[in-house]
C-alpha cells in the first residue's frame, strides 16, 4: 500500500501558514445599500463605537462597481482585526481624490485599538496642498487626484518592519511597533479612515491578505515537502 506523508519540515511550514491563509479580509462596499451609513455594517464602527463619526456608501465613484465609501467632514470609521500577531501581511486600499479636494484627510493603521487605548503604526495624510505625508518622519510624495490610486502597506510583523507605498512608489519604510506613537504591539489591530473635516474623498477595494512571499512559501512546501513511502 502506498501512503503520502509530509516531511517534518514541510508539515511545520504548513502548520504555521494554514491559519494565515484563512485570515483574509476584503471590503469593496458593494453589499451595502447606497446612501446607508457604514456604522454597524460589516464590522465597521465609528471611532470608539460612536455613530457620530459615520461614513456613507456611495455610487458616485467606484473602482469596482457599483459602490465605494465616501469619507468627509466628521468621518472617523474603524474596522478592527484579530489574530494578526505574526507573519507577513499586505494591507491594500484604493483611493480616489477629486480634483477639487480641500483639506487634510487620513489613512491610519493601529497596532492597538480600544476605548481610550490606542497606538498608531501608520498614519498617512493626504493634503490638498498637493502632498502625501507619512507619520512624523516627514516622508512625502505628490498627491494624485482625479484617478484611483493604490495605497499599500507591506507589514512584516516578525521583522517589525513596514513598507508604505503610494501609487506604486515607496513613501516610507520604518518600524511597525515604533511607527507613529512608539512602544506599540506586534499586532495589526485596526484600520481607521479619518476625514478630519476635509471635503469628500473615496475608498474602495480594501484588503488585508498574506504577503505574496508567504503564499509562495505555502506553495513551495506543498510542492517539495511531500514524499512517498511504501508501507
Amino acid at each position: 500500500m502506498k501512503r503520502i506523508v509530509l516531511s517534518f519540515g514541510a508539515a511545520a511550514v504548513l502548520a504555521v501558514f494554514s491559519a494565515t491563509v484563512c485570515a483574509d479580509w476584503t471590503e469593496n462596499f458593494d453589499s451595502y445599500q447606497v446612501g446607508s451609513g457604514l456604522h454597524g455594517q460589516g464590522g465597521w464602527l465609528g471611532w470608539e463605537g460612536d455613530p457620530t463619526w459615520d461614513a456613507y456608501v456611495t455610487d458616485l465613484y467606484a473602482r469596482s462597481d457599483p459602490n465605494s465609501l465616501e469619507s468627509t467632514l466628521n468621518t472617523d470609521m474603524v474596522h478592527e482585526f484579530e489574530g494578526y500577531t505574526s507573519g507577513q501581511w499586505t494591507f491594500t486600499a484604493w483611493q480616489y481624490v477629486p480634483d477639487d479636494f480641500v483639506g487634510q484627510s487620513y489613512f491610519i493603521l493601529l497596532n492597538t485599538y480600544g476605548v481610550g487605548i490606542h497606538n498608531w503604526s501608520t498614519q498617512i495624510m493626504f493634503d490638498s496642498a498637493g502632498i502625501v505625508q507619512s507619520g512624523f518622519e516627514n516622508a512625502e510624495l505628490p498627491l494624485i487626484t482625479g484617478e484611483w490610486v493604490e495605497m499599500r502597506v507591506e507589514i512584516d510583523l516578525d521583522a517589525d518592519v513596514q513598507d508604505i507605498y503610494y501609487g506604486g512608489d515607496l513613501l516610507s519604510s520604518k518600524s511597525w511597533t515604533e511607527g507613529v506613537s512608539g512602544g506599540g504591539a506586534v499586532n495589526i489591530g485596526a484600520v481607521d479612515i479619518f476625514a478630519n473635516g476635509a471635503s469628500p474623498i473615496y475608498w474602495d477595494d480594501m484588503s488585508l491578505l498574506p504577503a505574496p512571499g508567504a503564499l509562495a512559501l505555502i506553495g513551495f512546501a506543498g510542492l517539495l515537502g511531500v514524499r512517498r513511502r511504501r508501507t
